[in-house]
């Protein structure tokens, strides 16, 4: 399997045809991914002459032979794929888009595995650790023949099928069995996994773990097979190993490609990533200062139509934080967008300073931040001050690879 490592917003060219090890995409691939195109979020890849350029969109996608990672662009890191992969799956384990502290994944090296691989070991992991404690059973009902009663006799059967042979007894019993709708979801995520990954490692991480289910039948399944299973007490913990079956299930593509390999896909907005990220991040610092901290709320309207008697423009912040009086103390909405430091305006859009604005006046707030990934002309702070009112405005540069980022800039507002 061979991996092409593209940054977010690299073009890449297509060619007729094209060697291993070049960056580049021939006529098949360029074909595959304009199949994926109705699929997948919209502008997660543009076209160009001769060219297809990616977006915000970072993960894998997987073509065949080859496999496509996507990997953010963070400063200071654009020519180091190892560290930006890094970065990335430590943001998507602080969004609790993934363990890392399960079983071995705290210490697997992260930097020297691609993305799909890391994707798929830490299922594997999730999965063992469940296993390890037992795999999930249910009764299931048999109806047979045998020599001693078991379970209750079906005298309407005995009659029909052993007139003739008295010795035998047709009976009806439930038997706890591993043949079941769960183990088969997750021995055919298992098997679609198999000829997707690149390492040999994750090979035989995936080819243990189904000798494992050995005693489970095939069966072909899709994500609103997940979504059917009930969970209880007894099966509860397997939860985010189904969670992670639906993720995968839901990028499998088979109609992309031609021939029995599927297509697959395990993209993430870097928009909604950061977001997460940021609110993570966030929500300690603020447990720290007696504040809580609120993500997509409060939700308040902007206007009121006094012709209909409605409300309109709803406002739905990305990040609030509230006191213990349930007062709104500081406002943030973060941006997965490049600044310029050096730029008058920063490059702020005038859109994302009338929403703080707005924000600042609707919900009284004398504190509003616009939270940004650090970057090559964007390393410090920057306050701004609105000329009516008084309300602050703090441009703030988030470091992604850095744990300790809020110490290092912390956001107004935070004293109680």
């Amino acid at each position: 399997m061979e991996v092409l490592t593209v940054i977010e917003h690299e073009s890449v060219p297509l060619v007729a045809r094209r060697s291993p090890g070049d960056r580049s995409l021939d006529e098949k691939q360029a074909r595959a991914l304009s199949r994926l195109e109705a699929i997948l979020p919209e502008k997660t890849f543009s076209w160009g002459h001769q060219r297809i350029k990616f977006a915000q969109y970072c993960g894998v996608i997987s073509l065949g032979n080859l496999t496509i990672e996507i990997l953010p662009k963070i400063y200071g890191l654009e020519a180091n794929p190892g560290t930006t992969r890094d970065a990335l799956i430590r943001m998507l384990a602080k969004a609790r888009c993934m363990n890392l502290q399960t079983g071995g994944m705290a210490n697997v090296a992260l930097q020297k595995r691609h993305l799909l691989d890391v994707f798929i070991l830490h299922f594997c992991q999730q999965l063992h650790d469940q296993l390890m404690q037992g795999m999930i059973q249910q009764y299931v009902e048999w109806n047979e023949n045998l020599n001693v009663i078991r379970g209750r006799l079906r005298v309407e059967q005995q009659f029909m099928r052993n007139l003739a042979h008295r010795e035998r007894l047709f009976c009806q019993y439930d038997e706890l069995s591993v043949d079941n709708r769960y183990n088969q979801v997750i021995k055919a995520v298992l098997r679609l996994l198999l000829p997707t990954t690149v390492s040999e490692s994750a090979r035989k991480a995936v080819t243990e773990l189904l000798m494992r289910f050995d005693a489970v039948g095939d069966r072909l399944v899709a994500p609103t097979m997940v979504d059917s299973l009930s969970f209880d007490r007894s099966n509860n913990r397997y939860r985010p190993v189904f969670e992670q079956c639906r993720w995968f299930l839901q990028g499998m593509h088979p109609d992309v490609l031609a021939g029995d390999r599927n297509c697959i896909t395990l993209l993430f907005d870097m928009n909604r990533l950061f977001e997460s990220y940021v609110a993570a991040e966030l929500r300690s610092v603020a447990w720290q200062q007696d504040l809580r901290l609120r993500v997509q709320g409060p939700q308040k309207y902007l206007m009121f139509r006094k012709d209909t008697g409605q409300q309109v423009f709803l406002l739905k912040p990305d990040i609030s934080l509230l006191d213990g009086d349930n007062r709104v103390v500081l406002i943030a909405d973060a941006k997965w967008k490049l600044l310029d430091e050096g730029d008058r305006k920063l490059g702020i859009s005038q859109g994302d300073l009338y929403q703080m604005a707005g924000y600042a006046s609707r919900y009284c707030v004398k504190n509003v931040a616009l939270i940004f990934p650090r970057q090559r002309k964007l390393t410090r702070p920057v306050q701004l001050e609105f000329q009516a009112g008084d309300v602050n405005l703090v441009i703030l540069p988030f470091d992604v690879t850095s744990s300790t980022s809020m110490q290092t800039f912390p956001l107004p507002g935070f004293s109680a």
